[in-house]
């Protein structure tokens, strides 16, 4: 359904789907996004080291995370691992479309 919400915006394109960090490294790396969209909750790992990997790697890479945990436990810690912005998947599809345009301008989601 995300993927289907994505594509319907005349100006957004899914460059690919991931479902670990190594694999979500490596599809950056060929893609070069202008947004990651990031689960905390990957296979065998979390989103929060994903967001750690880039941010180390010095990669300006505009970071949103989009997850099924509470915002109120979790997107400090998502922020503060370089995340540009938090949103609840509980959020209409409307908020989230408006969150990755917030992290695309440049502002905090």
């Amino acid at each position: 359904m995300l993927v289907e919400l994505i594509e319907n915006q005349p100006d957004m394109t899914v460059c690919g789907q991931a479902d670990n960090v190594t694999d979500a490294l490596t599809l950056i790396a060929q893609t070069q996004p202008d947004v990651a969209l990031v689960d905390l909750t990957l296979n065998g790992s979390n989103g929060l080291d994903l967001i750690r990997h880039l941010t180390a790697g010095n990669v300006r890479l505009p970071v949103l995370v989009l997850s099924m945990h509470p915002q109120s436990l979790h997107a400090e810690r998502a922020m503060r691992a370089g995340a540009w912005g938090y949103v609840s998947k509980d959020e209409s599809p409307d908020a989230v479309i408006a969150a990755m345009r917030t992290v695309l301008a440049d502002e905090s989601a």
